[in-house]
């Protein structure tokens, strides 16, 4: 698995396949922002742009979207009825498959969803077979038993910002990837699950593919206990990797 520098995105390679992972994409955003006052560009015309380059560059087939794809929570409203359909039309020319793993704001997301998109539950799914494989979530769930015992989880929702100040005091915001170690039994016990596994496995938490998405800032007190997972005191969050996108690490 191989983070695309400078990207919030995720290459997972398998001897079949190659799958392209995003997260946060919050579709629909430019109209709240419209509402304060703020006039953008489509915003997602830039996404499906960055998409595409990366593509092309790891000639990946397939896509898989963790969580968030629209911005409105639990309804449906207008824009998603011609931002969401547009979006994943285009997907589909550029990849053989693609999926989508539900977040905290995609309720009823299927109905603007085309069909050819496999829609996963949202706990979760296992992409690859064998050795070869990873657990996927959203994050403001649980993630099912097999996704956590893959020992490597990707998760997105957490929208996680590193905060800097400069000489002068003026505050500036970058997002940032997070990994750290978490104990599998401690975990499937967290989540429910009557599981004998033990061990350790690889967290992996992306940050938001839209840029223009709001953040809260890991160097500040309490701010990594967000969603079940990093709530659940099974993650190593003390020995955790922070790093920009650009890949500065920043503990």
């Amino acid at each position: 698995m191989k983070i695309v520098p400078g990207e919030a995105a995720l290459v997972f390679s398998t001897p079949e396949s190659r799958t392209l992972l995003i997260s946060d994409l919050h579709l629909g955003l430019e109209k709240e922002m419209a509402k304060k006052g703020f006039r953008l560009p489509a915003y997602t015309v830039k996404m499906v742009e960055r998409v595409k380059r990366m593509a092309d560059e790891y000639k990946a087939s397939r896509l898989a979207v963790l969580g968030d794809v629209k911005h409105t929570v639990g309804k449906v409203e207008d824009i998603d009825w011609g931002a969401v359909p547009w979006f994943f039309d285009t997907m589909l020319d550029l990849f053989e498959a693609v999926e989508v793993v539900p977040g905290n704001h995609d309720g009823n997301i299927k109905t603007v969803l085309p069909t050819r998109v496999k829609l996963d539950p949202s706990h979760g799914a296992v992409l690859g077979s064998g050795k070869d494989k990873i657990g996927v979530a959203h994050g403001h769930a649980w993630p099912s038993e097999e996704a956590i015992a893959t020992r490597n989880l990707v998760i997105g929702h957490s929208h996680f910002t590193y905060e800097m100040r400069d000489s002068l005091g003026t505050r500036s915001r970058e997002s940032v990837w997070v990994t750290a170690e978490y104990e599998v039994g401690e975990l499937m016990e967290g989540a429910g699950y009557k599981s004998k596994l033990r061990g350790t496995g690889k967290l992996t938490v992306m940050p938001p593919f839209n840029r223009l998405v709001g953040g809260q800032p890991i160097n500040r007190s309490k701010s990594f206990e967000f969603g079940p997972v990093l709530s659940s005191r099974s993650v190593s969050l003390e020995e955790a990797d922070i790093f920009l996108t650009d890949g500065t690490r920043v503990t």
